[in-house]
């Protein structure tokens, strides 16, 4: 048994000793195959490299491709990266950009193409994480400053100008990176900044103009109009003939208020042959926007763009030209320069509009309906023209024309207040009460609070006989506004029709003309009241009154007639109903009247 266990323990040893030379066998075998592979990797990554210099790419991308399988390294990511991107095939740049970072973080290659692939792929914020990389692993990388600083620019203004500023403290003033500074100061608004800074770049290069120009600029825009001044006049004696400085020193002289010497000084540039027309013009918007806040620059305004209209025929000249009449309230004038600015420009339909509102609101209707019918030919389908039009048809109480453009209107913006109320209101006029009500309706869910919406409709009510509902709406309206002359009109005159609360009508109409003393349909309701109490004399009064302001209402005339006739002078009602009936021919009940000899 000894003997047996002296064998096991020899064979033993022998197997440990067989086991161990294997194993070293085997490691030797494999680090000899690691070998193989890194030294084919490294022809293969070679060949690459080879292909990529004579900018064969695809073809590199297959070598390197081929040398990632043998040895999957950091640097062959990078390589696959870089020939990816130079054909546009971003998605697989950018995977192996982040596998070559992920193998090596701090490498500054790496991070400067993943950081590339980034900026081209519009994600600022991944190339502003891979610029940091950069910045731990190289504090002195000065690109790596550069670079996230303009990738901050248009989103993180801010974070821009600090990262510029700690490039400033490695670099001491460097003029790029001043320049930059300079423009996001100028675009945050930060005029003073703007002024430090561009002082400092002169330092570096006084003789720089664009500089100069620069600095002149943020003067006047921080209103150092004597700064502006002085560095204007200090570079026009190097430079005499720019353009740019020349305005500039108007400018200056404008906010000094020396209107008089800026005034010389622009009509000495806008005949400057070397100033294109839409600078000229450009010039002229300016003097006149000026205008409109210091009415001390509007004679030398007028007179730079009489100046610039007397060489040319545009249309933006003549523009400008009506508006500064309006400020002086020559409308005339300004009609006539819209006019001709609509004729020179028929594609501009802002210019139009505008003509046509200033006429609606001038209340010349007729002119403002030739213009709008010549606005329609070539927009046909604009809303504003539509509205325009048929709200100037309204007022020249030519309803049946008007519908179809209100109607227009009311379809192209069926939440707009006006469209609706007034297709609403010439629908009534033209007795389709029904669909008036509907769109009326509509008004008063974009402005409830709207009391003469309320008592528009308690009218159309009033019409329909439905007096019910016409006293609740003309209630409503009332509630909202006591003191509306036009709902407290209409609602007496309601009342009188019906011979009811009649004290109480007479105290409304007299409310209403209080506001309009000489409105003939206020006149006309107050004497039909007093006729419905019985006053004779009184209704003769006031309806004569009323005629004295309007005698072409037919209502009115038929009112005095049967005054006449309840005063026992039927000769004189006869005459009066004769006269109502040439102003309302078919008017059935005034013939009625006229045949019986009677109301």
């Amino acid at each position: 048994m000894k003997y047996f266990a002296g064998i096991l323990l020899v064979l033993f040893f022998v197997a440990c000793s067989s086991s161990e030379n294997i194993q070293e066998q085997e490691i030797v075998e494999l680090q000899e195959n690691n070998e193989d592979k890194a030294a084919e990797a490294q022809s293969k990554f070679i060949d690459g490299t080879m292909l990529e210099m004579k900018g064969s790419y695809a073809n590199a991308i297959l070598e390197f491709q081929d040398a990632l399988k043998l040895d999957p390294q950091p640097g062959i990511h990078y390589a696959l990266a870089k020939n990816y991107y130079r054909l546009d095939r971003f998605a697989n740049s950018l995977h192996h950009a982040k596998k070559a970072v992920e193998g090596d973080s701090l490498n500054v290659d790496y991070n400067y193409l993943l950081a590339t692939i980034y900026t081209t792929a519009g994600l600022p914020d991944s190339s502003a994480l891979a610029y940091q990389r950069i910045i731990k692993s190289d504090s002195t990388e000065l690109n790596a400053y550069y670079n996230l600083a303009k990738n901050y620019e248009n989103n993180k203004p801010t974070k821009a100008l600090e990262v510029y500023k700690k490039l400033l403290d490695q670099t001491g003033p460097e003029w790029n990176v001043l320049v930059k500074i300079a423009e996001i100061n100028e675009k945050l608004g930060d005029i003073e900044a703007t002024i430090s800074t561009v002082e400092e770049l002169l330092e570096l290069n006084p003789s720089n103009l664009d500089l100069q120009k620069l600095l002149i600029e943020a003067y006047i825009k921080n209103l150092m109009f004597d700064n502006a001044l002085s560095t204007t006049e200090e570079q026009l004696q190097v430079f005499p003939e720019d353009v740019l400085l020349i305005e500039y020193k108007a400018q200056a002289l404008m906010g000094l208020n020396r209107y008089t010497e800026a005034g010389e000084v622009y009509k000495t540039l806008i005949r400057e042959s070397s100033i294109n027309f839409e600078q000229k013009v450009a010039i002229g918007g300016i003097m006149l926007n000026t205008a409109v806040r210091d009415s001390n620059v509007y004679d030398l305004a007028m007179t730079v763009l009489e100046t610039i209209d007397s060489d040319s025929s545009d249309w933006q000249v003549k523009s400008f030209l009506a508006e500064g009449y309006l400020m002086r309230e020559k409308d005339s004038l300004a009609y006539d320069y819209f006019e001709e600015a609509t004729r020179l420009a028929e594609w501009n339909v802002d210019l139009w509009i505008r003509l046509g509102g200033l006429l609606f609101d001038g209340e010349h209707y007729d002119r403002a309906i030739e213009n709008m019918e010549k606005a329609e030919v070539n927009f046909p389908d604009h809303f504003a023209v539509n509205l325009l039009l048929g709200l100037c048809l309204g007022q020249q109480e030519q309803h049946a024309e008007a519908e179809p453009h209100l109607k227009k209107a009311a379809d192209l913006q069926p939440n707009d207040f006006t469209a609706n109320y007034a297709y609403g209101f010439t629908l009534n006029r033209l007795g389709n009460s029904d669909e008036a009500l509907i769109y009326l309706k509509k008004t008063l869910n974009i402005d409830p609070d709207n009391a003469q919406i309320w008592g528009t409709i308690g009218m159309i009510y009033d019409n329909l006989g439905n007096f019910e509902k016409c006293d609740e709406f003309y209630e409503k309206a009332m509630s909202l506004d006591s003191t509306d002359a036009l709902v407290l009109n209409n609602y007496a005159y309601s009342l009188s029709e019906r011979g009811i609360q009649l004290d109480r009508a007479l105290r409304m109409v007299n409310v209403a003309l209080e506001a309009d003393p000489n409105n003939a349909s206020y006149l006309d309701t107050k004497g039909w009241i007093y006729f419905q109490r019985g006053d004779y004399e009184n209704a003769e009064k006031f309806i004569r009154l009323s005629l004295d302001q309007n005698g072409d209402s037919a209502e009115v005339w038929e009112h005095l007639g049967d005054v006449y006739f309840k005063k026992a002078d039927p000769v004189k009602a006869l005459e009066y109903w004769k006269k109502a009936l040439t102003l309302d021919e078919s008017n059935e009940n005034l013939i009625k009247k006229i045949e019986k000899g009677e109301i």
